[in-house]
């Protein structure tokens, strides 16, 4: 759906960096060894060592030593791919593991093993671990995996160590299950921000990112700040931030605090002061160091008082501090206000299922309906809708942990037509639309290009083509129909579009009405 998560990554790991950091701002960090030896992409291994040291390093280093923390790079199919790093030697050398799978804890516990092994000059030890778990198939979720290199890795579901204490060894990984909701004390990034950031601030903090603000967070400690970014983010579920997302911003990278479309920005609190001197408008600062938070809206106003102070009281209870208890108090929210998404849906015999905004918003409390008018124009919103219509028209459905908080807190509104009666319907259906869209010819796919480009000139036209009666009784009455939203990003100037790419969250691959993928070339020209 709309994930960013990368799907089956071929490889536990891409590559594994030892940087030396440098003396100046001016200077590049030095690579002084890498794994594998031949990986050959250049542009990664120029971008990635000035991730490694995000701070102003004429002025910090020594009490960064032994942190961890986790930056993002966004692939050209808008995929994360994350950088875990551990500062050691004085904070002049970063080991850096690049992944293409979110497996905050465990990697960290891989980096602390990597740095005993150069601490003893272990080199061989090192190499051979690498290589190992490199070439070994990426372990599913729960199953347990064991690699033999002197000092046994084992990489296991925690419910397997506990069923079956016998079978740790000297050091031990878990692969997470990344589909779950995530827990304390097991999240790592989650249980940081919810120790370092009250319950007032992270209710004030959700509420502007729902409203998809200009958000910067900053702390002096890099794994606690990194922790933040990620964790706040991961309240969204099931939704997924779709602006620039950079959890750690390097030096060389400042000017991106000044982009005007929303982001979420991490940033080392020694090079706060040069942010703040851009003279930045309108944008939110978390000061986790301090607890404060300062913005220039009043966004939590503009959500419904019920399911505000229905999350606050969740936050406040002992009970929530551990577990999923979290999670769910904020999944819990997301479904309060869009759970109507599914009274909302459109489906007739033989047409794709479709979105109707009006019925979406309408028959609502005025507070739920003024915040609903605005949440259909955002891009996470929008990104939400198409991941669902997408799975419901290609007939596959789908089951989650917010599609049962839904039905469980009666978020939906019970239309004629049961949730569940309708998507057995459609899957039977969704051969039929599969073949419709592979048999779409070159024109009809060109175009839907030409007319997506000109979507917004000619936006109430195409609503009133395509707006088609329905059957009251069972469907309702809509005049806002919506099949598949293109989401444009807009993008800065020629000059370090390239970087930009890496950095910022980037909607998804888009999909025509055929199943086709859109130029990206074609999106980008017309978003500018």
């Amino acid at each position: 759906m709309d994930c960013r998560t990368k799907e089956n990554p071929e490889r536990t790991f891409d590559l594994v960096l030892k940087v030396k950091c440098p003396v100046s701002e001016h200077e590049d960090p030095v690579v002084l060894w890498k794994f594998p030896e031949d990986f050959g992409d250049q542009e990664v291994l120029q971008s990635v060592p000035k991730f490694c040291f995000p701070f102003d390093v004429e002025r910090v280093s020594q009490n960064q030593v032994g942190q961890h923390f986790t930056f993002v790079l966004t692939d050209i199919e808008s995929k994360q791919r994350f950088g875990f790093c551990r500062l050691t030697s004085g904070g002049k050398i970063c080991l850096c593991i690049l992944s293409y799978l979110p497996w905050f804890e465990v990697y960290y516990k891989l980096l602390n093993t990597l740095a005993d092994y150069l601490v003893k000059e272990l080199e061989n030890d090192l190499n051979e671990t690498l290589k190992s778990l490199y070439n070994h198939p990426v372990p599913k979720a729960n199953t347990p995996v064991n690699l033999s290199v002197n000092q046994e890795i084992f990489i296991a579901s925690e419910q397997v160590l506990k069923d079956q204490p016998s079978l740790i060894p000297h050091s031990y990984f878990i692969a997470p299950d990344v589909t779950g909701l995530p827990t304390i004390p097991e999240s790592r990034n989650l249980t940081e921000y919810f120790v370092a950031v009250d319950v007032y601030n992270m209710v004030h903090l959700y509420a502007c990112m729902l409203h998809e603000r200009r958000v910067v967070i900053t702390s002096s400690k890099l794994s606690t700040l990194t922790a933040c970014v990620h964790g706040s983010a991961a309240l969204l579920y099931p939704m997924y931030w779709q602006h620039i997302y950079i959890p750690v911003l390097p030096p060389h990278l400042l000017d991106y605090c000044c982009a005007p479309m929303p982001y979420l920005i991490g940033i080392h609190s020694s090079l706060l002061e040069r942010v703040k001197s851009k003279s930045l408008e309108d944008v939110v600062l978390l000061n986790v160091d301090t607890n404060t938070f300062e913005s220039p809206f009043n966004d939590l106003s503009n959500l419904p008082s019920d399911v505000v102070s229905a999350l606050k009281n969740k936050l406040k209870k002992q009970s929530t501090a551990t577990g999923d208890g979290v999670a769910r108090a904020f999944l819990r929210a997301q479904a309060a206000l869009f759970g109507s998404y599914r009274d909302a849906l459109r489906y007739k015999p033989g047409e794709p299922i479709t979105f109707c905004e009006d019925s979406f918003v309408k028959h609502r409390s005025s507070v739920m309906k003024q915040f609903l008018e605005t949440a259909v124009n955002l891009q996470l919103f929008k990104q939400f809708i198409d991941g669902r219509l997408a799975k419901l028209n290609a007939g596959k459905g789908f089951s989650d942990v917010f599609e049962e908080e839904i039905t469980s807190g009666g978020f939906c509104g019970g239309s004629p037509r049961s949730y569940q009666q309708w998507v057995h319907t459609v899957k039977k259906g969704g051969a039929f639309f599969n073949t419709a869209m592979t048999r779409a010819t070159p024109a009809v796919r060109t175009a839907y290009k030409f007319a997506k480009n000109h979507a917004k000139l000619g936006l109430k036209e195409v609503k009133s083509k395509l707006k088609h009666k329905e059957n009251e009784e069972d469907y309702g009455s809509c005049s806002g129909l919506v099949q598949y939203t293109p989401v444009d990003k807009t993008h800065s100037g020629k000059e370090g579009v390239l970087e930009e790419r890496k950095l910022a969250q980037e909607p998804r691959p888009r999909k025509s009405l055929d199943g086709s993928e859109l130029d990206d070339d074609l999106i980008e020209r017309a978003s500018k």
